[in-house]
């Protein structure tokens, strides 16, 4: 079974980027034309042990692939979002929410985040209140018509997890990343796979994936969903207040997860995280971009509605 369901999945990554998947999603190289001596014996078993590894290695269901992307996304020097947060089911889709802009350089810890709380209130759509950080050193508070100087430093705390996507990280080594996403891959039956398929996208072909996060009980104790990503995280040995690395879901939480998936990158371009868990709804969208500069926000005099592109599941 576990061979059948790679199969699907190389055969979906090889359709969506037109590239062959030995390589992880990276473009083939052309055919030497040289004439190379025969391999010796030992030459051989070593590139078979390699093949092997390499092979053991491939994402072979939407479990995999999305550990796999959790991995690259980790590796990542910076990344930039834009997100959408709604806190109750009844304004999902474009009612009241939380709109995010932001921007993080892991090495020189540049700073964008322009968070605003949208009101929708029958046709009219406003912005109740917006807190804007520039650069990395000073908050400011819009409300009312007026912008407020909050703090002398930024991010809060409590905004360090819209630096990311509230579950992901960036800016780790590949040890780091590696002991990431061991542990989320160790802790069996937390990830569940629930399906993968191609889709077209803005002309662009996408492989969208589907995961269940399903909460664990250790020891008699309460389980915990969420919170397991950032006890991997401590798992890197790195502090999440300095690097930092912040959590956005109830750490209890189970989340039903939808992800698009770069066929060549392996790196997310869309998600949607539904928490669910203790009568919470709580839905989390998300579109990505990395290796841009995080850029400088200025304060507006009014601050506008981000919206993103990609539409939300089934509308």
């Amino acid at each position: 079974m576990r061979w059948l369901r790679g199969g699907l999945a190389a055969a979906l990554l090889m359709a969506a980027c037109g590239c062959a998947v030995t390589g992880w999603g990276e473009r083939p190289q052309a055919a030497e034309t040289t004439t190379t001596a025969a391999p010796s014996p030992e030459e051989t078993e070593d590139a078979q042990a390699t093949k092997d590894a390499t092979d053991a290695k491939k994402p072979t269901d939407a479990r995999d692939l999305y550990l796999e992307s959790l991995r690259r996304q980790a590796l990542q020097p910076t990344i930039t979002t834009v997100q959408e947060y709604y806190r109750q089911e009844k304004f999902y889709p474009g009612g009241s929410r939380m709109v995010v802009v932001a921007g993080f350089d892991y090495r020189t810890k540049d700073v964008r985040l322009e968070k605003s709380q949208v009101i929708v209130t029958g046709r009219k759509t406003r912005t109740s209140y917006a807190v804007w950080c520039l650069n990395g050193s000073e908050e400011w508070l819009w409300s009312l018509g007026d912008w407020t100087k909050r703090s002398g430093q930024c991010p809060s705390l409590p905004s360090q997890a819209w630096l990311n996507d509230g579950l992901g990280v960036g800016g780790l080594t590949e040890e780091q990343a590696g002991i990431f996403v061991g542990k989320l891959d160790e802790w069996k039956g937390l990830i569940r796979a629930r399906g993968m398929r191609l889709v077209n996208r803005g002309g662009k072909r996408y492989v969208r994936l589907e995961v269940r996060v399903e909460p664990l009980a250790f020891g008699g104790g309460s389980p915990v969903g969420a919170g397991l990503f950032h006890d991997a995280f401590k798992h890197t040995g790195l502090d999440s207040l300095a690097h930092p690395y912040g959590l956005l879901a109830s750490g209890r939480s189970g989340m039903d997860i939808v992800r698009y998936i770069d066929p060549v990158t392996r790196l997310p371009v869309y998600s949607e995280v539904l928490e669910t868990g203790h009568g919470e709804w709580k839905m989390h969208r998300v579109e990505y971009a990395f290796g841009r500069p995080v850029g400088r926000s200025t304060l507006p005099t009014k601050p506008g509605i981000a919206r993103l592109k990609w539409q939300p599941e089934g509308k």
